[in-house]
């Protein structure tokens, strides 16, 4: 008698789980394709908050729903060597990436980057200058550039008055 009590509730889990199972299959599905070499991107959303990954391989199916990205990394090659970028956000127009019933969501990202400096007064005597790094979405970039797995030295910066004469130069220090 024990025994038939154990296979009901059982039962029970295994015909929950494949109704789901089920479910999910036939949820509607849109498609995403990333257009930029060497990009591979975490998206979350869609039914039940689900992460997948992108990547510009190929095209990736999705259930229909809004997705945003959680994590962007860059990779590409040059001269034997492999240079590699990453974002966390802000995101720009890649906020919200909506997927559509057979239908394909090409997100364009990554290079041509905009590279801005940015400038704070830190103190009446000093001047703090920064960069920031934006792809063709909007979306942010990290100031770390590595190289081969190793993080490339930080840029050098020469100050010039109006004439083109070099007031100040020297290295930007990460951190």
């Amino acid at each position: 008698m024990k025994k038939k009590i154990i296979w009901i509730p059982l039962a029970v889990v295994v015909t929950a789980c494949l109704a789901f199972y089920i479910y999910l299959q036939l949820q509607p599905k849109g498609f995403v394709k990333i257009d930029a070499a060497g990009a591979k991107m975490q998206l979350r959303g869609g039914q039940f908050s689900r992460t997948k990954t992108a990547s510009s391989t190929g095209i990736v199916t999705l259930s229909t729903g809004t997705y945003r990205p959680q994590h962007l990394q860059i990779t590409t090659r040059q001269d034997g060597d492999t240079y590699q970028i990453e974002s966390r956000g802000p995101w720009g127009k890649l906020e919200q990436t909506e997927v559509k019933e057979n239908q394909t969501s090409v997100l364009k990202l990554g290079p041509p980057f905009a590279i801005k400096p940015e400038a704070n007064q830190t103190s009446p005597q000093q001047v703090s200058i920064g960069l920031s790094i934006t792809g063709q979405a909007g979306e942010q970039y990290r100031n770390v550039v590595t190289k081969n797995n190793q993080r490339v030295p930080a840029p050098k910066v020469k100050i010039v008055d109006e004439a083109g004469t070099a007031i100040a130069a020297g290295n930007f220090e990460y951190g």
